[in-house]
């Protein structure tokens, strides 16, 4: 196994909970993974063990410390799987995100700061773990899809308010870096292991119009692409709670003392948290973040606008649920539905957040 470079410390009881339910290994003679570091390290040395020669143990390192920092989530079927023995990924699309709430230093202080540049690197780095993972399981024409989880978060721990002009142009920052990010991982897959075959007008037209720079446009059109589309942004609610319970996708922060659950074989359990970000501020004591907005606090089109924000940055229309505390009225579901369709978002559909979304 590579060597772990960096613990990785739950600071939430809802994630330890999600762990030991969702993605500790077991088998019949007990517990496999005796700590979190074991499931990072099981999974990072599956996912590497495809690459050859020095690669193995460079990538193997690479992987671990970007999962022990909890900066990338693979799919939650690799997090379970991966170096069991099962392959359960062999069908359908392969995820991972990109936790931006950890991404800010001194969140909550006048000092906060965002590293866009490490996001990108990581974005780079999940390309070639899902490519991996994808080669591992034998995969034809394998779907891979990147994304975010935590923007709200990260948006409080900065202390800019969800619903405004300055926390969707930093939502969107994200978005970019993550997009340049996946282009380079994918440009240098191609460049190592061989363009799609796919026509992929698009994915470079796409990539023409996010005014990429130079030198990878230079380099795409040289090498080709691994794969034609990657970018996307998805619910991966079991992920979002592993994080130490961060916000789920572009989601606003569910508020005070939230309740979940999680579902296990051994049963349901539901426990209540205030979420990354909240428990941060917390102990924050200058107050310069001010209280950041909650669900219960915002209105319906904050999450559209904030979708709007992240959706030229993304090769699918953004089309999982919105959340409402109430039921909208017909008029708000049109309203709803002119301004998805204005911003390239999908149909938008509603779930109410007490109600645990399926993972």
């Amino acid at each position: 196994m590579p060597e772990l470079h960096r613990s990785s410390p739950f600071s939430d009881l809802v994630s330890v909970e999600a762990w030991d339910a969702w993605f500790r290994w077991r088998d019949r003679t007990g517990l496999r993974d005796r700590s979190i570091e074991d499931t990072w390290q099981r999974v990072a040395t599956a996912l590497a063990s495809v690459e050859t020669g020095h690669d193995i143990a460079l990538l193997g390192s690479r992987f671990t410390d970007a999962l022990a920092a909890w900066r990338v989530l693979p799919d939650a079927r690799l997090l379970a799987d991966a170096g069991t023995g099962r392959v359960s990924w062999r069908d359908g699309t392969l995820h991972a995100a990109l936790n931006a709430a950890v991404f800010v230093s001194a969140g909550g202080s006048p000092n906060a700061t965002l590293a866009l540049k490490a996001m990108a690197e990581c974005a780079s780095l999940s390309v070639r773990m899902l490519d991996n993972a994808a080669l591992f399981a034998d995969m034809t024409a394998p779907r891979l899809r990147i994304g975010l989880i935590g923007i709200a978060d990260a948006l409080a721990l900065l202390g800019l308010a969800y619903d405004s002009d300055a926390g969707r142009a930093q939502a969107a920052g994200m978005a970019r870096a993550v997009a340049e990010g996946c282009l380079r991982g994918n440009i240098a897959l191609a460049a190592a292991r061989g363009p799609c075959t796919a026509d992929l007008d698009a994915s470079m037209a796409r990539t023409t119009l996010r005014h990429a720079p130079a030198e990878l446009l230079h380099a795409a059109a040289q090498y080709g692409l691994r794969h034609a589309s990657l970018t996307a942004l998805t619910a991966q609610p079991r992920l979002a709670l592993l994080a130490n319970v961060v916000a789920d996708a572009a989601d606003p922060l569910a508020g005070e003392h939230h309740a979940h659950v999680i579902t296990a074989p051994d049963g349901q359990r539901t426990i209540r948290s205030c979420g990354y970000a909240l428990n941060i501020l917390r102990t924050t004591t200058d107050g310069h973040a001010g209280k950041p907005d909650t669900l219960p606090d915002l209105p319906w089109t904050a999450q559209i606008a904030m979708r709007a924000s992240l959706q030229p940055w993304m090769d699918e229309p953004i089309v999982y649920p919105l959340l409402a505390i109430r039921e909208p009225s017909e008029r708000q579901r049109n309203q709803a539905r002119l301004q998805a369709a204005l911003h390239g978002l999908g149909e938008p559909v509603w779930r109410d957040p007490s109600v645990p979304l399926p993972a």
